[in-house]
């Protein structure tokens, strides 16, 4: 073979070999670039996933809390009206516990008022009545009218932003049904009636609600 055939082989064979790699290199960067692609894909769908589930799991807290809140304030209202009485009943006794020691021959006093029932609100109501007449006439000239009363009424409520409550126009207190007094001096008679006849007098109730004994010594 001479030196020219051996040059032109030679230069082919690095022109297939350069072509060969090119063609490979190639093909890795297709190769890798879809393996990104799809790494990409995978965490792009993962991160959704995580945020769906992130905002169901909000939702239900959410809606937990609102029911739970509405819970409490329903349970927050009943329990505020409950203290209320509560507090009414025992500064009651408390007054005339006071009241009772301050009468001549009256030593320590413990008291016992039993109530009829708790605190009693009354709403305002807008009252809707309504009257209608129907005139009929009949086929002998006849005539019959007819009347009818519709009777409605509402609450009347106010709002304190997104809370509604009834206007309370009065609030009665429990009412007072029957009283215990043990007293130091009630073993006196006189001292007894004294005690009876304040009670009934400040509470309005009859003699036989009222129960007076002598403290024990």
């Amino acid at each position: 073979m001479n030196l020219k055939k051996w040059l032109n082989k030679i230069t082919k064979d690095n022109n297939h070999k350069i072509h060969t790699d090119k063609k490979n290199i190639i093909n890795l960067a297709i190769v890798f670039l879809m393996g990104v692609l799809i790494i990409a894909a995978v965490s792009l769908f993962s991160d959704y996933g995580k945020n769906t589930s992130s905002s169901t799991s909000s939702s239900n807290i959410n809606g937990d809390n609102g029911q739970s809140n509405g819970g409490n304030q329903n349970q927050s209202q009943s329990e505020a009206s409950q203290n209320g009485s509560d507090n009414y009943e025992k500064s009651i006794q408390d007054n005339l516990k006071n009241t009772l020691e301050q009468i001549d021959g009256v030593g320590k006093v413990e008291v016992m008022v039993s109530f009829e029932s708790g605190e009693e609100n009354v709403p305002a109501v807008n009252i809707n009545d309504s009257t209608n007449t129907t005139e009929e006439k009949d086929n002998s000239g006849g005539t019959r009218n007819t009347t009818q009363k519709n009777n409605g009424s509402t609450v009347v409520t106010t709002n304190d932003g997104s809370k509604s409550e009834p206007l309370i126009l009065k609030t009665y207190n429990p009412k007072v049904m029957g009283v215990c007094v043990v007293a130091e001096g009630a073993e006196d008679k006189v001292t007894e009636l004294r005690i009876s006849k304040a009670v009934t007098d400040l509470f309005g109730i009859s003699q036989d609600k009222v129960n007076v004994y002598p403290m024990k010594k």
